[in-house]
């Protein structure tokens, strides 16, 4: 790295007593817990002894990307190998639910997976697919967003509120049942009511909630999503949280709050003054803390993290921002999950009308053009799937301190008895009690 990396990273990646003993604290606090397991045969009597060997398999907290390359390669083998370095290190998969992309002409919906290719807006159902098979968290994004209308869409404001409303009702009678996390409203902040290419109705963030609640399951989580969440730092006053004070008062059943992090910019001085916010974690940690305050679940929804070629070596300026910022956002009790936002460099979003906005030259994905792990990838890798991983053994005895500590997730436990070799799985979950009655038949 470049003496402007190593200026820009100060702030983040430094030694900070203070501060890496508070990740370390919150890691061990709010990412782990204690599981009590109870033994029974299948005549319902205790067992006396048993071997125990407990592995991870799935954590509870959500590891997720966009899932907008699905499919998206002519060559199958290009797609093979996506699918497998994504299945290797996320948990969850965003779907795209861009109005204008799913809906490019009125009525004709773009939800079955042979519907017209459009490049990086793979149909649900064809992510979904990839998601059962191996086992990911579908979540959509978003419902309602003002800055990608389609252009049929209606201009006058009860007309426009109607077809959102329908909008809304389709999606959630094809897809409530098989995905249980979606962004509804996105950017609000930024919105400009006065542009008439960014029209939407009086109240249409109160108003996407709403219809939300009212068609999809009441098992949903309904979150709202924004980037203008680390630069205006003001306390009670802060425009973000306000938003979430207010959406969380307006009975809309919001469920939790996304934060984008994306390091856009050249890499000079606008970066550099983002050394006191963005690229700096005792400010990121008060952000946290502030929002908090709302009382709904954090989740860093967008993640970009530059590798631009005017900070030397970018790819480890990325590796080590990367490892750090994730250890910073795991460790709060507030988050449930980080969201990196385009895994396969210069895949990223290009926009037609002004190349200026061209996101592609940050390099800001995991993976090289040509689909090689980049040094961030194997940085992840390790953390979520080693360092942040339990393999735990438990001497068990009838009546004894059965118990076990680890990351919250999914647990196989195989268990060596008497009876011979049994296998089982449990669910260590955060706010839950974590005992486990085991019957092995």
């Amino acid at each position: 790295m470049n003496e402007l990396a190593k200026e820009l990273s100060k702030n983040i990646v430094n030694n900070d007593p203070e501060i890496d003993q508070r990740v370390a604290r919150g890691i061990e606090e709010n990412r782990k817990g204690f599981g009590e397991i109870e033994l029974v045969g299948k005549d319902g009597q205790p067992v006396k002894g048993a071997h125990i060997e407990l592995k991870h398999v799935r954590h509870e907290f959500h590891f997720g990307c966009n899932s907008f390359m699905v499919g998206q390669f002519k060559e199958q083998e290009r797609n093979a190998v996506h699918d497998e370095a994504f299945s290797k290190l996320f948990n969850l998969a965003v779907i795209p639910f861009y109005w204008r992309d799913s809906e490019p002409q009125d009525g004709a919906l773009r939800f079955d997976k042979d519907s017209p290719f459009i490049y990086r807006r793979p149909p649900a159902d064809l992510v979904l697919e990839f998601c059962q098979k191996y086992d990911i968290t579908p979540k959509g994004h978003p419902l309602c967003w003002h800055h990608i209308l389609p252009k049929w869409a209606p201009l006058e404001k009860a007309a426009l509120a109607a077809r959102l409303e329908r909008r809304i009702r389709e999606i959630a009678a094809r897809y409530g049942d098989r995905i249980k996390i979606w962004d509804v409203c996105n950017e609000a902040i930024c919105w400009n009511p006065f542009k008439v290419e960014e029209r939407m109705p009086d109240g249409h963030v109160e108003l996407a909630f709403k219809i939300a609640a009212h068609y999809l399951p009441p098992t949903s989580t309904l979150t709202y999503n924004d980037y203008a969440c680390w630069d205006w730092l003001h306390g009670d006053y802060t425009p973000f949280y306000m938003l979430g004070r207010h959406l969380k008062g307006s009975n809309v059943n919001l469920g939790g709050l996304g934060l984008q992090y994306h390091m856009f910019g050249r890499p000079g001085k606008e970066m550099l003054a983002q050394t006191q916010t963005q690229l700096n974690a005792r400010h990121i940690l008060a952000c946290l803390d502030q929002y908090a305050k709302i009382g709904v679940p954090l989740n860093i929804s967008e993640l970009t993290l530059t590798a631009h070629k005017d900070l030397g070596d970018g790819q480890a300026f990325q590796c080590e921002m990367a490892d750090r910022l994730y250890r910073l956002w795991f460790s709060h009790p507030a988050t449930n999950g980080i969201i990196w936002w385009n895994l396969i460099d210069d895949t990223a979003y290009v926009n037609p009308d002004n190349s200026s906005q061209e996101e592609n030259q940050y390099k800001g994905g995991l993976l090289n053009n040509d689909l090689t792990p980049k040094p961030a990838y194997n940085a992840l890798c390790r953390l979520i799937r080693e360092e942040w991983s339990t393999h735990a053994t438990l001497e068990y005895e009838k009546g004894g301190y059965n118990r076990f500590n680890g990351f919250y997730g999914e647990y196989v436990a195989v268990i060596k008895t008497s009876m011979g070799e049994f296998r089982k799985t449990l669910k260590l979950s955060k706010g839950s009690i974590n005992k486990f009655k085991l019957t092995l038949e």
